[in-house]
């Protein structure tokens, strides 16, 4: 990002230098993108970050809609999933309904095929929660929403720092992620059926292009963020391969999912034997990320977190704008939920130091 800067930067569309190279970096990075998704360079949308992207496509879908139509989001969801389309369903006079969430804080399709009817326009999920760390059963849920004829929009924003998404498997209609997610700037990215881009009507200004995915990326884009992107996910490759591509980030991935389960197998069996604390989500690593949410019967969680940073240990404490879970857990009047997140960088050493404090602060 530096490099960019320092060596002379331009907008697109110019006949010299500095013009053209900001064209190539788009053009890298956003192959680059493509790579990372298993989606072809031209269904990659570049924006602010995965709520404004969000918010700016949902208008385009909602146009679609007629009065009396239904989409279901879930209660398990970041609030960037929930409120852009339940903005839009209320604009245009449809019905929202809500998948809830079972016992261990995760989404099932028996309960999705419950509200799902003839009516069903659009099926919004997140592939793992960011509070809780459940991985969804995405497959399942995207074949059953397909099967009555609905859209599905993906949050992979927490899902992306853990696993690596593939559209063309999942046989996505829309996923959105950002990369400050997966040590990457502050960016967001959208992908979309190609056939959908093409097709859907934009909110965009005249002198836009019409072509996708231009037609989705409103004003001038963050060419600097775009180029730490594209550093980003050469790093992702580098991590076991010396290549970006699609095989090199599959070897990574399977590499960081393999270490992220050790750690999250090392925190789960060091957590089973404290007292005090209830863990929120799955007991099982195969069915999370190793983010894990807290709570304790003495402490608040903007207490627990306090302690915790004064021993030099960084969480996040309340709703994380997840506030439906937060509010069928009964946990909006308690401060909401203490916040640990391990990703691939930390150690074993590490998760045993968070223990010690973590039992230190039961006792």
């Amino acid at each position: 990002m530096s490099d960019y800067q320092h060596a002379g930067s331009a907008n697109l569309g110019g006949f010299f230098t500095t013009s053209e190279e900001t064209v190539a970096l788009v053009e890298r990075a956003r192959e680059a993108a493509g790579h990372l998704l298993n989606a072809p360079p031209q269904s990659i949308v570049f924006g602010l970050n995965m709520t404004s992207l969000t918010l700016a496509l949902s208008r385009s879908i909602a146009t679609t809609w007629q009065k009396g139509d239904e989409i279901i989001v879930s209660s398990l969801d970041h609030d960037a999933n929930i409120t852009p389309w339940v903005l839009a369903a209320e604009e245009r006079g449809c019905t929202v309904r809500k998948m809830d969430f079972t016992a261990s804080q995760n989404l099932c399709v028996t309960e999705l095929e419950r509200l799902l009817c003839d009516k069903t326009r659009l099926v919004a999920f997140t592939l793992a929660s960011n509070v809780t760390g459940s991985i969804t059963p995405a497959s399942a849920l995207i074949k059953a929403a397909h099967s009555a004829n609905a859209l599905v929009y993906l949050d992979a924003v927490h899902y992306t720092a853990h696993r690596l998404p593939d559209v063309q498997a999942l046989d996505a209609d829309f996923l959105a992620c950002s990369a400050y997610k997966f040590c990457g700037p502050y960016l967001g990215l959208l992908y979309g059926r190609p056939e959908l881009l093409s097709t859907l009507k934009p909110y965009k200004v005249r002198a836009a292009k019409d072509q996708p995915p231009w037609r989705w990326e409103t004003g001038t884009q963050n060419f600097t963020a775009i180029a730490g992107l594209l550093a980003c996910i050469k790093y992702h490759g580098w991590l076991t391969s010396s290549d970006y591509d699609r095989k090199g980030l599959q070897a990574s991935a399977n590499w960081l999912e393999q270490h992220e389960q050790q750690l999250s197998q090392g925190f789960l069996d060091g957590l089973r034997h404290m007292t005090g604390f209830t863990l929120y989500g799955s007991d099982t690593t195969a069915e999370r990320t190793p983010t894990f949410a807290l709570a304790h019967h003495r402490h608040s969680s903007v207490r627990l977190g306090q302690l915790l940073a004064q021993q030099g240990i960084y969480t996040w404490s309340g709703h994380f704008y997840a506030l439906d879970l937060l509010d069928r857990l009964n946990l909006q009047d308690r401060d909401g939920l203490l916040r640990i997140g391990f990703v691939h960088y930390h150690t074993l050493e590490e998760i045993n130091r968070v223990l010690n404090v973590l039992e230190d602060i039961s006792e």
